[in-house]
């Protein structure tokens, strides 16, 4: 450790006068090799500083290597030594305020230190002073045929000496032999320095390998890899130099190299899979390529991850001939990667270190095989999926060998198109053009995304292009093609006026329709196309007001009133409407209602102003009475009309009986009393007549059983009660009727206490069961399950939870089965999304329903939480109110409002 002197007297300017060290004032003896630091200053009018100084302890003391540091100067000063008898033995005179460094090998005894200013010069200066004895000096080892032997390097050696060419000792060169069995990592380092010395690397014939001559006493140090062999170390002094040193010696062994060096000798690495397929081996400037092989039998994708340990490799994948395909170069430690889709074949993977560096590796290698191409590579032969509508899904590669894959579709109607690429691995291009393959939008995949989503709107009917480019990537993908048919507006009233579509009826892919574009209610057509949505009547404007509008094979009947005639049955036959009765004469309206088709008749009530309101039928070509049921004036008033077994069935009162069921085969004699469930004038009121295969169900009051679930065959004897559900003659009875393959539900109160539970019948008492047992929980309570609509197999409702609202449920007929769909407007009541006008549109369920953000809008369910969403955003600020939802073969109709124009049709 050094020990500082200051505040001492000035030195003086002559050696009689200088200042003595080795007064047990300062060092109190000799020079060791701790330094001594003696601050002091030197000027124009103190130009000298001597200083005495003492080598060894007694003459019997080996020579030391003294070191003499003159720094920290503030301007020019020079450092001379001196012999005892005053003979100049070295000078450092450098130029400015470079510090002097003095080093030289003495014997023992005294000398002095000379500390001068140059040219006047004022500084302060630090004299640092010490000397190591030189006890080590091998002798005969200043040539290459005398280096002094090492041996085997296998580890660490380390041993110390000198050299100096200034002083007693003179030895200007110390040379070292070694051998190393194995190629491996070599480091030198020479330190311990009191001068400058330097150091060589040297090989077998004394050719130079490597130098390092850092200037100083600054440590020297040699890196690299060395190949087995022998190597000669040499030490030697700078210009003017004596020093001790320690040189110190490490040699690590390179691992095992199990890859070979060329292509002949290459690590064969088969069979690869899927699965990465690890190795570790070690590259350095001796052992610069490691090569791999493998071969494939069929297309595939080849993953390589190089990943260097300690410092920089790269890696290359080869032809089979040796010639590059692919290289990745990262520098540093940065793991290297290539993705290459490659045919059948032989290939080679050579790694290999950057400027010769040395480092261990890990080297991952996977193959995948890749499946026929199902995506041809132009649009000319592009894979045609046809019509989208909905969702369709692919999964394919595109890479170097398949740079293209296209993709055909069209669209029939208006729609949003969402394209996603899910599972990707790599980053490429997806393209959406049009017909003559324009493109209309590309996107440039970045940051390995593994999944990418981009939404098209408005897209017009026609036929359109996805393309997938590879962009030099190469990865497996999972494309899914979405269209959304886009929600467009009619608007028949402009304005904020409404033009209040109603009476939505399909006919084939035609929706007839009645509105009002301020010249009254009037007789409306739609194919789904502005163009297409036409007035197709012009009668008796503000007071024609179609109505009852029935599909009749290829035509459509209407009720209507001309203004002379009254409201009587008119007929649109594609091109005009043309009235086909005159029941009540005169101004005098038959009010036709209830029309329902069965066969070849079409069956409605009506009042001729005599026999009062009474059954009548269409063939097509002529009206008339089907049968004055309730004989003269009185009337009848059927009502529930329905096609069953190739007859009407309906219900209706005679003279006789009250409220009944009946059937009519369009005769007047076949139109008879099915049964006198009540007899008497009272009647059994038979309600909500539902036929499901060969069975006809409805609602009755037998006056004793109350009112319960019956069905008929048609037959007096085979109309029967189902179940008394119900005890006692009270009860609101069975509701909401609605088939679902062989079996009815129903929603009914089995216990009286005014809660409505769902319920299921396959026309046998047994088979009669209520649908989820717990009365407590939903849907049997409240008002029970509303709106019950069929969707394949699928049974949907609205109902009441109390934790839920009234939200949408499905039901499979089975107690687990009958669950909540989704939580539209979370929360309990008030939060009521209050599903409604529930329709089946494509096997999928629409509907009308409310969220906290909207009001009313359209939304749909696959019968999923996460496939319940909502289609139309029509009023964004208020109330859409959708209604009268109808399908018309692969469209829907409804009407609402967007808060600007009135309520007006729309469609889907």
């Amino acid at each position: 450790m050094a020990t500082t002197y200051t505040g001492f007297p000035d030195p003086g300017g002559s050696r009689s006068t200088a200042l003595d060290t080795t007064s047990a004032l300062y060092i109190g003896g000799s020079l060791s090799n701790n330094s001594s630091i003696f601050q002091d200053s030197v000027t124009s009018s103190d130009p000298t500083d001597f200083y005495k100084i003492r080598i060894g302890a007694s003459s019997s003391d080996p020579a030391s290597a003294v070191t003499l540091r003159l720094n920290n100067l503030t301007g020019n000063a020079s450092l001379i030594l001196y012999d005892e008898s005053g003979t100049t033995l070295q000078t450092a005179n450098s130029s400015g305020t470079t510090p002097e460094l003095l080093t030289r090998s003495l014997n023992p005894g005294l000398y002095y230190v000379r500390v001068g200013s140059v040219s006047g010069a004022s500084t302060n200066y630090n004299l640092s002073l010490s000397a190591n004895p030189i006890n080590i000096n091998k002798a005969g080892d200043d040539s290459q045929a005398q280096a002094f032997n090492i041996g085997s390097l296998t580890s660490n050696y380390i041993t110390t000496d000198y050299v100096g060419n200034r002083g007693v000792i003179l030895d200007n060169d110390d040379y070292y032999k070694f051998d190393v069995v194995n190629s491996g990592a070599f480091s030198l380092n020479l330190n311990g320095l009191g001068g400058d010395a330097n150091v060589e690397l040297q090989n077998n014939s004394g050719t130079i390998i490597q130098t390092s001559t850092q200037t100083d006493t600054n440590s020297e140090s040699i890196s690299r890899s060395l190949a087995s062999g022998t190597y000669y170390i040499r030490v030697y002094p700078g210009s003017t130099s004596a020093t001790n040193y320690t040189l110190n010696l490490n040699f690590a062994a390179d691992p095992v190299d199990n890859a070979g060096n060329t292509l002949a000798t290459a690590r064969n690495i088969n069979t690869l899979s899927s699965t990465a397929s690890t190795f570790t081996d070690y590259i350095n400037s001796i052992d610069s390529n490691d090569y791999y092989r493998f071969d494939l039998t069929s297309i595939a994708l080849v993953g390589l991850t190089l990943t260097p340990q300690t410092a920089d490799a790269n890696v290359q994948l080869l032809h089979s001939n040796g010639t590059a395909i692919a290289t990745s170069s990262q520098t540093g430690i940065t793991p290297d990667i290539i993705r290459h889709s490659l045919n059948a074949g032989s290939y080679y993977i050579r790694v290999y270190p950057a400027s010769g560096a040395a480092t261990n590796y890990d080297l991952s290698v996977s193959s995948t095989p890749i499946a026929p191409d199902i995506a041809p590579n132009t649009r000319g032969t592009a894979k045609n999926i046809g019509t989208l509508d909905g969702s369709q899904n692919f999964s394919d590669f595109i890479g170097n060998i398949d740079t293209d894959d296209y993709y055909r579709f069209n669209l029939l109607y208006k729609s949003q198109l969402t394209v996603s690429l899910l599972g990707l691995s790599d980053n490429p291009r997806v393209d959406l053009l049009n017909s003559t393959g324009t493109t209309l939008q590309s996107f440039n995949l970045s940051e390995n995304t593994p999944e990418f989503t981009f939404v098209t709107n408005n897209l017009v009917a026609g036929t359109y292009y996805v393309r997938i480019n590879s962009l030099g990537a190469n990865t497996f993908y999972n494309l899914s093609l979405l269209s959304d048919r886009q929600i467009e507006k009619f608007e028949i009233f402009p304005g904020s006026s409404s033009s209040n579509p109603n009476n939505l009826t399909a006919l084939g892919s035609t929706l007839y329709f009645t509105a009002n574009d301020g010249n009254g209610v009037q007789l409306w057509k739609s194919d789904g196309s502005l163009a297409s949505t036409t007035k197709l009547t012009n009668i008796n404007p503000g007071s024609f007001n179609p109505d009852k509008l029935t599909i009749f094979g290829s035509k459509l009947l209407l009720s209507a009133d001309d203004g002379t005639n009254g409201r009587e049955l008119w007929v649109y036959d594609g091109t005009t409407a043309n009235r086909v009765s005159n029941i009540n004469p005169g101004l005098g309206s038959s009010d036709p209602n209830n029309l329902t088709v069965v066969g070849n008749k079409t069956f409605f009530t009506a009042n001729d102003g005599t026999n009062g309101n009474e059954l009548w039928a269409y063939d097509g070509t002529t009206v008339s009475l089907v049968k004055d049921i309730y004989s003269g004036s009185k009337s009848s008033s059927p009502s529930n009309l329905i096609a069953f077994n190739n007859k009407l069935y309906f219900t209706a009162s005679d003279s006789v009986n009250g409220v009944e069921l009946w059937s009519s085969d369009g005769t007047a004699v076949g139109t008879t009393l099915v049964k006198d469930i009540r007899p008497g004038a009272l009647g059994s009121d038979p309600a909500t007549l539902t036929a499901i295969g060969s069975t006809l169900y409805f609602t009755t009051n037998d006056g004793t059983k109350g009112l319960e679930l019956w069905k008929s065959d048609g037959s007096n004897a085979g109309t029967t009660i189902v179940k008394d559900i119900t005890s006692g003659t009270g009860g609101f009875g069975p509701t909401e009727l609605r088939g679902l393959g062989n079996t009815l539900y129903f929603v009914t109160d089995s216990n009286g206490d005014f809660k409505q539970e769902l319920w299921k019948s396959n026309g046998t008492d047994a088979g009669t069961v209520r649908v989820k047992n717990d009365l407590t929980k939903a849907p049997n309570i409240s008002f029970g399950p509303l709106y019950l609509t069929a969707v394949g197999s699928t049974l949907y409702f609205t109902t009441y939870d109390s934790t839920t609202g009234l939200e949408l449920w499905k039901s499979n007929g089975t107690d687990a089965g009958t669950v909540l769909v989704n939580d539209i407007w979370e929360g309990p009541d008030p939060n009521n999304s209050f599903p409604s006008s529930l329709v089946n549109f494509g096997n999928t369920l629409y509907f009308v329903a409310s969220e906290s953000a909207n009001d009313r809008e359209v939304w749909s369910s696959d019968g999923t939480d996460v496939g319940t969403r909502r289609v139309s955003d029509i009023n964004s600020t208020g109330n859409a109110n959708p209604t009268h939802l109808t399908v018309v073969g692969t469209q829907l109709f409804f009407t609402a409002t967007n808060g600007t124009d009135g309520t007006e049709l729309w469609v889907l």
